[in-house]
């Protein structure tokens, strides 16, 4: 073993990108929306024989509960969704390290979006910013970490779950077993768009409305029925309204409803997104849409959906925090912390009492489109800046 400074492994790895880059490449090429469980294990599957060369005390594939979704009819089901992979090492050292990401796209089975397209230095793909980019570069920081003469003082775990898309509902119970075994988390997540970390993240809270009335026929008795639709655009109005408030977003993002033309509708369907700065304000807006629920003229459900809580910055993330501004200005790097509306595992992780930084992914952008992007060459840097930042914390 040897200990190499942090531009000694910036260099050591630049002579490897391309390995990394095609290692990218085989885990972009699946597809692993995260309604597709058989392409996420398969994803699963291939990220594990990278993880086996780490030499790991244990690797497991975990099953994980389906996720609860509504349909366009208001009914609630549940939906597949493919299993965790987690590996321990060391797990009694005296420091202790939660990595963590995700194999799951936005990217459904049938999205035209399925391949790579690289260009020089950047990939054009499914999931190569968010978050299979940051997969590879979280094992090889652990690679680099298990030839330090200091690996034995050392404990990791690598938590990749399947569903965080789509709000980690199945996965929760696994991160928060996570948060009770390390000292500090590390999220690879996408960098942000200025190379940056993400600070405080909003809060998100998915809600569901639906609106029952009464069908009637448009011509002989209309004054007879009480239109769904019409209730259900009240309420949007009303519940987009909240928009005022300060750190609150409301977003009515799908609807649903009616049939035929000629009968008033008896079934709408609305479902929201918001997001928010603090406890209070997630306090804040579940109770107005309880309130306008309440006060509805119709039959109105609210069926709350997946929720995440805010992440703010505690003094023990600032510390993290001057850490990795530390270790950037060793590697001559601009790391700006900025806060982020985006919200992900690491706000669950940080609820569950582990401080952590959750965007120390590759670089790239447009991430959710067809247009998402990485650049390889941001590999070499961000894997020697988390490196050196786990062995400050450890020291």
């Amino acid at each position: 073993m040897t200990d190499l400074s942090a531009e000694q492994i910036r260099h050591d790895v630049a002579g490897r990108v391309d390995q990394l880059g095609d290692r990218i490449v085989a885990l972009a090429e699946v597809n692993s929306g995260s309604f597709n469980p058989d392409g996420v294990n398969r994803v699963g599957e291939r990220l594990a024989g990278f993880v086996e060369d780490l030499n790991p005390d244990t690797i497991e594939i975990i099953p994980v509960e389906p996720t609860p979704v509504l349909g366009l009819d208001g009914i609630e089901s549940q939906a597949e969704v493919g299993s965790a992979l987690r590996a321990i090492k060391n797990a009694d050292a005296p420091f202790r390290i939660c990595l963590f990401g995700h194999l799951d796209t936005v990217f459904g089975i049938d999205h035209p979006f399925q391949s790579v397209a690289i260009d020089g230095n950047t990939f054009n793909g499914p999931g190569v910013a968010d978050c299979k980019g940051g997969l590879i570069i979280a094992t090889e920081i652990l690679s680099q970490l298990g030839r330090a003469s200091w690996a034995d003082s050392i404990g990791w775990e690598l938590l990749v779950v399947p569903d965080e898309e789509i709000g980690s509902f199945g996965s929760k119970v696994l991160l928060n077993e996570a948060a009770t075994r390390a000292n500090a988390g590390l999220g690879f997540e996408p960098a942000l768009p200025s190379g940056g970390v993400a600070g405080a993240r909003k809060g998100s809270v998915t809600g569901h409305l639906v609106v029952h009335g009464r069908a009637s026929h448009v011509g002989r008795a209309h004054a007879d029925g009480r239109s769904a639709i019409l209730e259900l655009s009240r309420l949007i109005i009303d519940l987009e309204a909240l928009n005022s408030q300060d750190g609150v977003t409301v977003n009515c993002g799908r609807i649903s409803g009616g049939g035929a033309l000629n009968v008033v509708p008896d079934l709408a369907v609305g479902s929201f997104n918001m997001r928010v700065e603090t406890p209070d304000d997630q306090a804040f807006v579940m109770d107005r849409f309880e309130e306008h629920v309440a006060d509805s003229a119709l039959d109105v459900e609210l069926v709350w959906g997946s929720t995440r809580p805010p992440k703010v910055r505690t003094a023990e993330l600032e510390t993290m925090f001057t850490g990795l501004a530390r270790s950037a200005h060793g590697l001559g790097l601009d790391l700006p912390i900025e806060d982020t509306g985006g919200c992900c595992d690491g706000n669950d992780l940080a609820a569950a009492g582990l401080p952590n930084i959750d965007s120390l992914g590759i670089r790239g952008g447009a991430i959710h489109s067809a247009d998402e992007f990485a650049h390889i060459d941001s590999i070499p840097e961000r894997v020697a800046l988390v490196t050196e930042l786990v062995r400050t914390m450890a020291s």
